[in-house]
């Protein structure tokens, strides 16, 4: 369960806003456009060994995450043996350790040969917004990576390299390890405030008056879209125990009294009224058979007319983008069947489930199709 303290950073004003979709659009394909153009200078096996080391980064960044190395710095710049003994760690190790992550852009020497933070890792600090920190940390866990080394049993087999692993869902995991569970929660917490904003605006929910967020986790999304639309009230669905930390996002972004807090699984039953229901970024952690069975459990409850909003990253296979597909790979490994998906196949698993396929809104970085209750 998550504490006051990790919502520190959550008001009840709105989240940055960031810039328009055409600008994000822009921005990123520069960049990739840059990141080609050098790599096009350089020996294509230099390219693909330095691509073949990322998994180097992933643990450094891991280790100095865990251990609180930006919020140390943050006090003032240091020695590796002053970080060392502050930290409990082995000096040398340390100092190489900092080295190395120097090389890559990550914090900076000071005067003295002391290490100070740098833009890039003041987003390690803990209770950023965006928790980048828990970001890192997630995917430097033992549990992802050791997923991760059976790719190639996913690809013989077609089956997740978690439950090969653990011999247990990635869910069933986080009930028995709290701690990974905590980090889990934070992470997609983070990735969340950075959607909120851009979610907000891209559908018209001015054409709704109350809005059932499904496996909505803490009520980040949520809280955002009645910030944003003070006529919305609210229903957010999900465990018990995560309502809990719910209730406390929810009352410091001063918006509970305009939700209802229930508990339910959008694999049983999700309550009746609402004029639209949300799902963001459920669909992908499932199989085509399982996301049926979510819709169908949503069409249950709702009239016809009634809206349903599937909120996910969209895949395009004639030109697919990095963060997408390999988020693809991800959902490949650890989840039960889980993918991302086109707007085809959305739609295709709407119209299974008794919706109607409705306006498709897209950002730079996610998209909204929208199902009608037939």
């Amino acid at each position: 369960m998550q504490s006051p303290e990790d919502f520190a950073q959550l008001t009840g004003a709105p989240l940055p806003s960031l810039p328009p979709s055409f600008v994000v659009r822009a921005a990123v394909a520069l960049r990739r456009l840059v990141l080609r153009c050098l790599d096009g200078v350089f020996p294509a096996d230099v390219v693909v060994m330095e691509a073949s080391m990322g998994f180097w980064l992933t643990h450094a960044l891991g280790a100095v995450s865990r251990l609180g190395v930006a919020d140390l710095l943050c006090e003032e710049p240091m020695s590796a043996e002053t970080l060392a003994a502050r930290l409990g760690s082995h000096p040398d190790s340390t100092a190489r350790l900092m080295q190395g992550l120097t090389s890559a852009g990550f914090f900076r020497r000071a005067t003295g040969g002391k290490y100070a933070n740098n833009r890039l890792s003041l987003p390690l600090r803990r209770g950023t917004l965006t928790q980048t920190k828990s970001w890192v940390e997630y995917l430097a866990s033992r549990s992802l990576q050791s997923s991760w080394l059976e790719l190639e049993t996913t690809l013989a087999t077609g089956a997740n390299g978690f439950e090969h692993v653990f011999g247990m869902t990635t869910w069933e995991w986080f009930e028995q390890h709290a701690p990974e569970q905590h980090t889990f929660a934070l992470a997609m917490q983070g990735l969340t405030v950075r959607d909120a904003a851009v979610i907000s605006g891209l559908y018209p929910f001015s054409e709704i008056n109350s809005l059932c967020d499904v496996g909505g986790g803490q009520g980040t999304l949520l809280s955002e879209l009645l910030i944003r639309h003070p006529h919305l009230k609210g229903v957010l669905v999900d465990s018990p125990g995560t309502l809990v930390s719910a209730r406390i996002l929810l009352e410091r972004r001063e918006v509970l009294a305009r939700v209802v807090l229930t508990p339910g699984s959008f694999f049983e039953r999700v309550p009746e009224g609402a004029d639209a229901y949300l799902l963001k970024n459920i669909l992908h952690d499932w199989d085509d058979a399982r996301c049926l069975k979510i819709l169908s459990t949503c069409r249950a409850a709702m009239r016809p007319g009634t809206r349903i909003l599937l909120s996910e990253m969209l895949l395009n296979p004639e030109r697919p983008d990095r963060y997408t597909a390999f988020s693809d790979l991800q959902m490949m490994v650890v989840c039960a069947g889980g993918r991302e998906r086109t707007a085809s196949e959305l739609g295709e698993l709407l119209e299974a489930a008794g919706f109607a396929v409705g306006r498709l809104y897209r950002a730079a970085t996610l998209g909204i199709l929208e199902g009608v209750a037939r």
